[in-house]
């Protein structure tokens, strides 16, 4: 190609591009003679509200940009009959031009910045977003708007329930959705995909930090996959005691949300899988906690539920059911092969017992309107395990030793047991980590051990709480009361091959204050263990006896 040639070709391609240019200036004065700024913010207004009903009112400076063509505006509300639904410190709009002056709104993008919305749910079950007058015509659907581009950024929401009372915060957020469409003036049908991430989230006692999700949503079917939380931590109503639980992976899938004036949680139903690196409540430590969960008209099902705890896996499942107005929690739990010294810890205890054992629980916990939770504690508990060590004394030296045996209470044996319920407080009026602190007996061995009992409305039965040496037999009968943190009728007894008791000790009262007694032919392991000798062997030579214990344990052989 000559010179000449490519001289022409450029020549006819700085006339195109010069054409283009002038065109452009030539259209953004038309568009800019078409408009003023009044007309314009007035279109956008009736645009809104012709769609939705809602207000749209411009507090702050606004502008046009005509390349691309849309608005920059800052302090900007929404409003429903006068209630402000969100508040926008800036707003970034570019929009479709010819559908604007028909008055209707087709957005390409926007950006909200610093969005604050403010969601409330009526007793009448609706929104303060939706419109009573503006409804769609029956048979016909059509879109509200359709955005390719949506962004929020430092976003916060307040959620309120005015019939139930409910309240969720959501605090510095960030969403960004692409081909946003919402058909009507229906939220809940909308289309997207996108990703959401947040700094917090508060409802109540609940507290959700550090979220990070990936959206998709069709014709309002949601999935999130996945959606990641650094941490949630939960706080007793009335003792403020925490359960926190850190980087969550959860998979949801299919999440829908039906139309009620019920409780949120209530409305919702999906599939899913949930992963959790650690639970902690105290001293108490679950890792690689993992379940498939299912939610149905408020009743959340973790099936199949596996996690590491006490030095070994559990295996089991769990519900939560808020399907009603007080909620009810069911656990099935199996530990095969936990670690005594591990179980332990959970109570901030150390080197008490050593050894391995199983744990089997199965447990509900329904709501009580004035009473405290734990009265609606139902269900079974047991711990068993064989050829345990005892860190802190020889239980059979100790009763066989005149030295060994001053200041030694029986009832202190009964610690072993009473972990079995969980009953923390107990444990720590037992002063369970500093048993035998007057015997020091040393080392021991504990052959076969069983702690078993039955919960009914808070109140923990004995059923089955026994513990065997190589020369001893000791069992727990009685009741721990844990609704009003009592002692019920608990007595520790040395039992004969018979089970027949030896001698007893009872220990009642106030968990935290309790009164042990000298009861019985032994009377106390406290006095002079040559009296008690004496009294048992009496005891033994003859007469018949109320057999006490019918439990697993048998008595040692030799």
């Amino acid at each position: 190609m000559g010179s000449k040639d490519m001289r022409v070709r450029q020549g006819h391609s700085l006339l195109i591009a010069g054409g283009v240019v002038a065109l452009l200036i030539i259209a953004a004065i038309a568009v800019h003679s078409w408009f003023d700024l009044d007309n314009f913010k007035s279109n956008i207004q009736s645009a809104v509200f012709d769609a939705t009903g809602l207000e749209v009112r411009f507090n702050g400076k606004v502008e046009l940009s005509f390349f691309p063509f849309g608005l920059l505006a800052d302090d900007v509300q929404v409003l429903n009959r006068g209630e402000e639904i969100l508040s926008l410190a800036n707003l970034k709009m570019e929009a479709k031009l010819l559908p604007l002056l028909q008055k209707h709104l087709k957005v390409k993008s926007c950006e909200f910045g610093k969005p604050a919305f403010t969601i409330t749910k009526g007793v009448d079950g609706k929104y303060n977003f939706e419109s009573i007058d503006k409804q769609p015509t029956e048979g016909r659907s059509y879109a509200v708007f359709i955005v390719n581009d949506l962004q929020m950024l430092n976003g916060g929401l307040v959620y309120l329930d005015m019939k139930t009372g409910e309240r969720i915060e959501f605090r510095d957020f960030n969403l960004v959705l692409k081909t946003l469409s919402i058909p009507g003036n229906r939220i809940g049908n909308a289309s997207f995909t996108g990703s959401f991430n947040g700094r917090e989230v508060l409802q109540k006692n609940l507290q959700i930090n550090n979220l990070d999700a990936t959206l998709k949503a069709v014709e309002g079917v949601y999935h999130f996959e996945p959606l990641v939380i650094g941490a949630v931590t939960h706080f007793a109503k009335n003792s403020g005691e925490k359960t926190e639980l850190q980087e969550i992976h959860l998979t949801i899938k299919d999440l829908t949300f039906r139309d009620s004036a019920e409780i949120f949680l209530k409305n919702i139903s999906f599939t899913g899988e949930l992963a959790c690196k650690e639970v902690r409540k105290k001293s108490l430590k679950i890792n690689n906690a993992k379940s498939s969960i299912k939610a149905e008209n408020g009743i959340f099902d973790l099936n199949p539920l596996v996690m590491d705890i006490f030095g070994a896996q559990g295996e089991g499942d769990a519900t939560i059911d808020k399907s009603d107005a007080r909620t009810l929690y069911k656990i099935n739990l199996k530990v095969s092969g936990l670690d005594f010294e591990k179980f332990e810890e959970s109570y901030g205890l150390k080197k008490v017992l050593g050894g391995k054992g199983d744990l089997f629980a199965t447990l509900t916990m329904k709501e009580q309107e004035s009473a405290k939770l734990i009265s609606g504690l139902d269900g079974s508990f047991s711990l068993r395990g064989d050829n345990l060590v005892i860190y802190t004394v020889d239980i059979d030296k100790a009763l066989s030793s005149y030295e060994r045996s001053q200041g030694f209470n029986l009832v202190d044996l009964g610690a072993f047991f009473i972990a079995g319920p969980l009953s923390t407080l107990a444990v720590r009026a037992y002063g369970y980590a500093d048993l035998y602190s007057q015997t020091r007996g040393g080392q021991g061995t504990i052959m076969h051990f069983n702690s078993q009992w039955k919960i009914n409305n808070g109140v923990a039965d004995a059923t089955d709480c026994a513990l065997a040496t190589q020369q001893n037999r000791i069992a727990l009968i009685g009741k721990l009361d844990l609704v009003r943190e009592q002692y019920d009728d608990v007595t520790v007894v040395l039992l004969d091959d018979k089970g027949c008791a030896k001698f007893s000790q009872s220990i009642s009262g106030s968990l935290l204050k309790p009164r042990i007694s000298a009861v019985s032919a032994a009377e106390s392991l406290a006095g002079p263990f040559s009296s008690l000798y004496r009294k048992i062997k009496r005891f033994a030579r003859g007469g018949k006896c109320e057999v006490i214990y019918k439990g697993s344990v048998q008595q040692p052989s030799n």
